[in-house]
């Protein structure tokens, strides 16, 4: 294959592994929702796409707008409270520019080392070999096996796998991928809030041990694509009807109660890695951008908005208001 075009498809497969991933519940908490003064945002329901307007003690404004990476053409043209709220900012503000990292082959080599082994050991070194037989076995069935692909690792392989089963339209369906278009034809800056690199040396910095719970997880559920589909379906449709409770439920209850006790242990660290770091520093982007006055439109996955712990909680928590837009 092709260096550009494997490219590519390392681009998909990060888009459609953070789509379908969710938070995982270690523990037996009760509703953290209950009471508490986060409760009424999230029992309000839009007539679309959850949009919220953050303003600070001065009157500084943030356009929070959770998506998804994945989509449909039914989605488009987004409604209108979405797209005059990105006329009158500033700028977009992404995960990271998709466009511009699809057009940089100088930041898509960058970005591969991290999910590359570079000390001259390869994929069998850090499976155990039923595993490791397993995953070769599931990437010939699917035709995508090549030895090249030895000096990868397996969180790579997990979501090769899982990407196998997505509807192809899918993630050119994108809605950020959406947004960005539509941004740049306004003429609009667009901002990364983190990067395509520092996606994928998250992704590649998880433990060998969760790389490989990872990768059976992945084989154990990789035989429908017909399943996998639906699921990635119910998502978008839980993504477009605003029914913000529900979509937080999705997003951040993921039980692990059917997982071995050691397992939950790397469930913690995927979730630690995955949404807790990452939730705090979009939030403090936000917070910079209120602080300087820019009117930004901050378009990042939906359970970086509305998750529990995510930008939203933590915003309220420290005095800011944030309103629901309908």
């Amino acid at each position: 294959m092709k260096c550009k075009k494997w490219l590519a498809l390392l681009l998909t497969i990060l888009l459609v592994f953070c789509a379908t991933s969710c938070r995982t519940d270690t523990s037996d908490h009760r509703d953290e929702d209950s009471g508490s003064s986060t409760a009424s945002i999230y029992n309000q329901v839009a007539d679309g796409p959850l949009l919220y307007q953050v303003t600070d003690t001065d009157g500084d404004v943030v356009w929070l707008f959770g998506s998804i990476h994945v989509g449909k053409n039914e989605f488009y043209p987004l409604p209108d409270y979405v797209l005059d709220a990105l006329k009158q900012s500033d700028g977009l503000a992404v995960e990271f520019d998709i466009l511009a990292f699809e057009a940089d082959i100088t930041a898509q080599s960058r970005a591969i080392t991290h999910m590359r082994y570079t000390d001259g050991s390869t994929i069998a070194d850090h499976l155990s070999p039923d595993v490791y037989e397993q995953a070769v076995q599931a990437l010939k069935e699917k035709g995508l096996y090549s030895p090249l692909y030895h000096q990868y690792k397996p969180v790579m392989w997990s979501s090769m796998i899982d990407s196998s089963l997505m509807d192809p339209n899918a993630a050119a369906l994108g809605v950020d991928r959406y947004m960005i278009q539509f941004a740049k034809e306004l003429g609009l800056p667009v901002l990364d809030v983190e990067s395509a690199e520092a996606q994928y040396r998250m992704m590649g910095s998880f433990s060998d041990a969760l790389q490989e719970l990872l990768l059976k997880t992945s084989l154990a559920g990789g035989q429908s694509a017909d399943a996998y589909r639906r699921q990635v379906e119910e998502l978008m449709d839980l993504w477009i009807s605003g029914n913000a409770k529900a979509l937080r439920r999705e997003l951040s209850t993921k039980s692990t109660f059917f997982l071995p006790k050691q397992e939950k242990q790397l469930y913690k660290e995927y979730t630690n890695k995955m949404y807790a770091e990452r939730d705090d520093g979009m939030t403090a982007f936000v917070k910079q951008a209120l602080d300087e006055g820019e009117e930004l439109f901050v378009c990042v996955g939906a359970a970086h908005i509305v998750g529990k712990g995510a930008i939203i909680d933590q915003l309220l928590a420290d005095g800011y208001i944030v309103e629901l837009v309908n």
